[in-house]
């Protein structure tokens, strides 16, 4: 059967021919690749291994894991019956995709609850031997179909370097390397009952990893395709859509979109996928309100421009007192002709200025509460309005950004003391929704108070 047509942003169509060279000859036979026997696991593992560090030095720079996840429900539910966790600290990251038995309520919360414990028992320590005795004798198997009320898919990144992936009962996990999907070195064991696959291996940056639930890999059974789409078929547009070398929102769109298609927009089963790409990690230092002590104004100005990645001042008063500390004078941007698409809401919001090496110097309470209502309507930083005014900025910079340590002056502004909240500046309460809003998208928030 002839594959389907695919999303032309990303997915870019190829010659029967040379698609047929482009798989791994171990997929030849329509399905994922095929178990490798336990003596050829470290020779895989060679070629899946970091490659040397000869002639670069011992430094290896720590890759960051981007992730994005998007989940279809079944036509006729409120409710996806899969769940996906994810923890991302400073030296760790763990992305979790479980897929509840059947759909609707039971099986919200079933992945729920799979998925929820398996990242809390990991994120302490715990081994997976461990978990799956947990929710083993947490959640209890159908008693008609003999299964487990979830199945899940487990991948832990040390490091953002050395790979863990632990899957049950899930269909296996697409590893993408150079723009080949590669055969991952997986093994079976029986652990409290349950047959799962696991294996170790190394990340290389520019990897992408995508995890699916099987609805994806049965979309359009029996309706726009007779056996659907299956894990060959999906393998073979990832890696046309990496060609494009996207980010891990473009893949996941291009991905969840193909998929809603082949279900002709009514999903026959929940379908779920869980995009990651390895990369260099992006970091943003934010110079918020004065310090206290204005003796300290030398040390903030220190800190903010001796970070790497991008530098932002927040505060008028702020911005002040780093002009007067470099001695450059504040150069404000008052014209955005052309760049605004709603003239009375980004007339209401101030404008920006130059300084130096600074990259994005803007109003304080103002910008950071519009910044904050830009991030609410936006899941990627591909949604984000086509604006060039502060607050737009401030949040395509978070946005894109992977790591963000904020220096927050405690100063109160005199001419902003009826704006405190429970004797507490307005400007402090803002800064903190935002850095609970960058922390559910699993960035790394730092702060320090001067």
């Amino acid at each position: 059967m002839n594959r389907p047509d695919v999303t032309p942003q990303l997915f870019r169509p190829q010659p029967a021919a040379d698609r047929q060279q482009r798989i791994p000859q171990n997929r030849q036979s329509g399905g994922p690749p095929k178990r490798l026997a336990a003596g050829s696991v470290l020779e895989t593992m060679r070629g899946l291994a970091p490659k040397s560090d000869k002639g670069r030095g011992n430094h290896r720079p720590r890759l960051l894991i981007e992730v994005a996840h998007k989940g279809l429900n079944k036509h006729g539910e409120e409710l996806c019956g899969d769940w996906v966790k994810i923890s991302t600290t400073d030296t760790h990251f763990i992305a979790v995709l479980s897929d509840g038995l059947g759909s609707g309520v039971k099986a919200n919360i079933t992945a729920t609850l799979t998925a929820e414990i398996a990242a809390t028992m990991l994120e302490q320590g715990a081994s997976i031997e461990d978990v799956i005795e947990t929710l083993a004798g947490t959640l209890p198997q159908c008693k008609v179909r003999q299964l487990a009320y979830a199945t899940f898919c487990i991948l832990q990144v040390h490091n953002g370097r050395q790979a863990y992936l632990v899957e049950y009962d899930a269909p296996p996990t697409f590893l993408v390397r150079q723009g080949r999907v590669q055969s991952l070195p997986t093994t079976e064991r029986i652990v409290y009952g349950r047959t799962i696959r696991e294996c170790q291996f190394g990340i290389e940056e520019g990897d992408y990893l995508i995890m699916v639930s099987d609805g994806f890999i049965h979309a359009g059974v029996g309706h726009t395709l007779k056996l659907g789409w299956g894990w060959q078929n999906i393998a073979e547009a990832i890696e046309e859509a990496v060609e494009a070398r996207p980010d891990a929102w473009q893949l996941l769109n291009a991905l969840t979109y193909q998929c809603s298609r082949l279900y002709d927009g009514k999903p026959g089963d929940d379908s779920t996928a869980v995009v990651m790409r390895a990369r260099r990690a992006v970091s943003t230092t934010i110079w918020s309100g004065p310090p206290a002590d204005k003796s300290l104004d030398a040390l903030a100005l220190e800190k903010l421009m001796s970070e790497q990645g991008t530098k932002v001042i927040c505060g008028g008063t702020t911005a002040q007192v780093a002009a007067r500390l470099i001695g450059t004078p504040l150069k404000v941007q008052w014209d955005v002709k052309g760049l605004i698409e709603n003239g009375s809401d980004d007339e209401r919001i101030p404008p920006t200025a130059h300084l130096g090496d600074i990259d994005l110097v803007t109003e304080g309470i103002i910008t950071i509460s519009k910044a904050i209502e830009r991030l609410k309507d936006a899941a990627s930083i591909h949604e984000l309005p086509v604006r060039q005014d502060g607050a737009t900025q401030l949040a395509r910079i978070l946005l894109g950004t992977d790591k963000i340590h904020f220096i927050v002056g405690d100063a109160v502004n005199p001419q902003q003391v009826g704006d405190l909240v429970r004797g507490r500046p307005m400007r402090q309460l803002l800064l903190e929704e935002l850095m609970k809003d960058l922390r559910a998208r699993g960035k790394v928030v730092t702060t320090e108070h001067l």
